[in-house]
């Protein structure tokens, strides 16, 4: 016998709306097994934090991924496991793929699993394993990124970004859904009342033991975009080189990668406006705020930033320049208690666990 056990509201909204879900006869201090799954590999800095949040709480973790797996930033996982998952219409349509990756799924044998978007998590849908579906990307509504491509990829991607949408409405009808911030949270509306929002932040254990060193000056930008044949749509940079002068750091393993950064006085979020910014949630403006940096990002992310003295906003490149020049030093010790206090995971803990107790 199954027992019934009401939810309550953790957030505003429609998310974790009071209701009646069922749990089976576990204790609290039983241990599951919860496997992740992901089209992509390691390390992949949310996926290691949504496990490490059930880690900590004494169960066991397992990793099935996509691509290559390289390392773990976190190190939550037990196990990692590599399934190649083929392209396009093959991941659509292909029998063989889906049975590859449930016969892993099934080796595993887990209590629970945590599906990382849809490529890989609607292979779930004609199973009865619970699953949390964590869509952290929202596809859907990266058809720009796509159409963007070559002739020959844009027609490679066209079967499978029409499938996209029907696995994430089907899926968000069946499981708890988690997202990356409140825009994206009204994309389920229709769907689901089952919606939590964690956004990308670091642990305060991650962040906790830097410092800001006192001669910090200068600009930066965190990534490898200016490298890439091309700007992506929703990372636009076009001209930016010619307005301002800046470091690029890219490539280094986390903790030097933050000592790096803190040397700085400013971090760039400084993509030209495009409708994707409002729904998606990059963890690059909360590593700034963490190592001591004020931050420059275009309008389209305040609601990430709310009352934050620290984040100056711009409306395109017309203004951006002005914005830079006016941005007062500030000790970094000062903008990093701010973010320890505001800006971490921690904060969202209690919104995963709800996730698998309505799993």
């Amino acid at each position: 016998m199954k027992n019934c056990v009401a939810v309550n509201e953790l957030v505003p909204r429609k998310q974790w709306t009071v209701g009646c879900i069922y749990i089976d006869n576990r204790t609290k201090s039983d241990e599951m097994r919860i496997l992740h799954i992901s089209d992509i590999g390691l390390p992949d800095p949310r996926v290691e934090r949504m496990a490490l949040t059930m880690k900590d709480e004494g169960h066991e973790l397992v990793f099935l991924g996509g691509k290559e797996i390289r390392g773990q930033h976190l190190d939550a996982f037990s196990d990692t496991r590599f399934i190649p998952l083929g392209i396009g219409p093959r991941i659509a349509h292909d029998p063989l793929i889906k049975r590859r990756w449930l016969k892993a799924i099934q080796k595993v044998n887990p209590d629970v699993i945590h599906a990382h978007n849809v490529i890989v998590g609607h292979f779930l849908l004609d199973t009865d394993y619970p699953a949390i579906f964590d869509d952290h990307e929202n596809l859907s509504r990266q058809r720009f990124v796509f159409m963007s491509r070559s002739f020959l990829r844009r027609n490679v991607s066209r079967v499978i970004l029409r499938k996209i949408p029907e696995w994430e409405r089907d899926m968000a009808r069946r499981y708890p859904v988690l997202v990356t911030s409140p825009g994206a949270a009204t994309l389920y509306d229709d769907y689901t009342s089952r919606v939590g929002v964690v956004n990308n932040k670091p642990f305060l254990r991650e962040v906790e033991w830097l410092q800001s060193p006192s001669n910090r000056k200068g600009l930066v930008y965190q990534g490898t975009d200016f490298s890439e044949r091309k700007f992506s749509p929703m990372r636009d940079m076009t001209g930016l080189d010619r307005l301002l002068s800046f470091d690029i750091v890219a490539g280094l393993p986390e903790r030097e990668m933050m000592m790096t950064l803190a040397r700085y006085r400013i971090g760039l979020m400084p993509y030209l406006p495009h409708p994707f910014q409002l729904i998606c949630n990059p963890n690059k403006g909360y590593e700034y705020l963490h190592a001591g940096l004020q931050v420059v990002v275009n309008r389209n992310y305040a609601n990430l930033f709310e009352d934050n003295q620290y984040v100056h906003l711009f409306s395109d490149y017309g203004d951006i320049v002005e914005v830079v020049e006016s941005v007062r030093d500030v000790p970094g010790a000062e903008i990093m208690s701010l973010a320890r206090r505001k800006y971490i995971w921690d904060k969202s803990v209690d919104i995963v666990k709800e996730a698998y107790r309505q799993a």
